[in-house]
């Protein structure tokens, strides 16, 4: 292979049970799962919900993205790798999915749900001192990232489509910040880094859907699409329910 080439894998389905798989299998226990959010505004809907929900991913489509937004916005995360959270790079080709799983599972109160020697906790070992750019690499040289990621594309409920497609749909993550820190930031891995969209409350503790500000940011996102083909799902604690 050319070394210009650009490393390509397989879409991810935005399906709840393709995420816990993948996730699952890099080393994430089973005290969590993914979950359809199907409304940030309706409690009925929102009580199906198992809580807390440790992160949010939201999907969209490409032609509708929100985020013909000014990349100024975001923390330039090269200039400042040891920020509150753990940012990498997107240089996979449709590998988005991927990365909202990565920043879901890897910050935030998350973290102390990766099982120790797993693939996760190791790549969040090496990654932690690293630059945005050279976590990228860690994924890029993991034979066995790249084989779990593959057999969770293949085993979708539609037909995989090739790792050289155009796919139509992004992914991006919503996260807490490490450590002490409360912020909630949207994660993209195709942006420069980081940005902060929420500030958690005491009374939120760890779940991002008590907080009515993150709801509100994200439902802002979904509106700013002007598409009704949007999706979210929750990292909760537990099987989903829904």
């Amino acid at each position: 292979m050319s070394e210009n080439k650009r490393v390509a894998f397989i879409p991810l389905e935005s399906n709840p049970s393709t995420f816990t798989s993948l996730a699952r299998n890099l080393g994430l226990s089973e005290g969590l799962s993914f979950a359809d959010v199907y409304s940030l505004t309706d409690e009925d809907l929102l009580a199906f919900i198992p809580r807390p929900a440790h992160a949010l991913i939201l999907i969209y489509p490409t032609s509708d993205d929100p985020a013909k937004r000014n990349d100024n916005a975001y923390v330039d995360a090269r200039e400042t790798p040891d920020g509150p959270v753990l940012y990498i790079k997107q240089t996979i080709k449709n590998a988005c999915g991927l990365m909202a799983l990565l920043h879901s599972v890897l910050n935030g109160s998350a973290r102390k749900h990766i099982t120790p020697g797993s693939n996760l906790a190791k790549l969040l070992e090496e990654a932690t001192p690293l630059d945005p750019l050279k976590r990228a690499q860690l994924l890029i040289e993991s034979p066995s990232l790249a084989a779990a990621h593959k057999q969770a594309a293949e085993a979708g409920e539609t037909e995989a489509p090739d790792a050289e497609s155009e796919v139509d749909y992004h992914y991006i993550a919503f996260v807490r910040g490490n450590g002490e820190d409360k912020g909630v930031y949207e994660m993209d891995g195709s942006r420069t880094g980081w940005r902060q969209v929420a500030q958690l409350q005491a009374e939120n503790g760890e779940d991002l859907l008590a907080s009515e500000e993150v709801r509100n940011a994200v439902g802002k996102m979904m509106a700013d699409t002007g598409s009704v083909h949007c999706g979210i799902v929750a990292l909760v604690e537990g099987e989903s329910a829904v």
